[in-house]
């Protein structure tokens, strides 16, 4: 009796030490598509770890058979892709660093808007020529309300199901392992993403595309 009420002291004190204090939020967003006509949901898991005062916050989304996925394996798993490629080399270092990496500016603005499998899209966008002493604020504007900072480069990665309108989008998957190519065009305000594991179309709606997942 002695050694179990022992045991649930230090089982106690060890969760206490850990800072195993979890919470869980549900955040509104328009979630990028997770399968035809169902939007992922995003979840924000905040924790005390016992190696800081600090909370920590870790972004989930849900997937179509209702799991949770880290959402940051999406953005980074992209821009990993697009490295593998030799994008980056393509495109200026902009003097700015992070975790040993020399960050650049794409000429793009990037928008995932697809999990299962990822989809993210690029749109043309010309951030200037020079960047003559301007803060990264100047350059690629202010975080968006949905958008993720990276290691790899200044351009925020936003997510959602629509994106600026551009007659020259791209769109690649690292999981598909499909490079950047424009989309399919079926009209002047329609366009879509046929793969034999996805379709998306997208429709023209004033200066935006609004994209629609439906079944391949």
């Amino acid at each position: 009796m002695q050694r179990n009420l022992l045991f649930v002291l230090f089982t106690i004190s060890v969760f206490s030490f850990c800072g195993c204090s979890t919470r869980w939020e549900e955040n509104s967003i328009d979630g990028p598509w997770v399968a035809p006509g169902v939007h992922t949901r995003e979840l924000t898991r905040t924790y005390l770890p016992f190696y800081s005062p600090d909370a920590e916050h870790i972004t989930f989304w849900t997937t179509a058979n209702g799991g949770r996925e880290e959402a940051y394996k999406n953005f980074d798993s992209s821009m990993r892709y697009l490295e593998e490629l030799g994008y980056f080399d393509r495109w200026p270092k902009t003097g700015d660093g992070y975790d040993n990496y020399d960050q650049r500016l794409a000429p793009f603005t990037f928008h995932i808007i697809a999990i299962d499998p990822t989809i993210m899209v690029m749109v043309p966008h010309n951030f200037g020529n020079s960047r003559a002493g301007r803060s990264i604020s100047e350059i690629v504007g202010q975080q968006p309300a949905q958008g993720m900072e990276m290691k790899y480069m200044i351009n925020f990665i936003e997510y959602g199901t629509s994106f600026p309108y551009d007659p020259n989008v791209l769109w690649f998957s690292p999981d598909l392992r499909v490079p950047p190519i424009p989309f399919k065009k079926t009209s002047d305000s329609e366009q879509e993403i046929v793969n034999e594991k996805i379709k998306i179309a997208v429709t023209k709606e004033g200066d935006v595309w609004k994209s629609k997942r439906e079944q391949p």
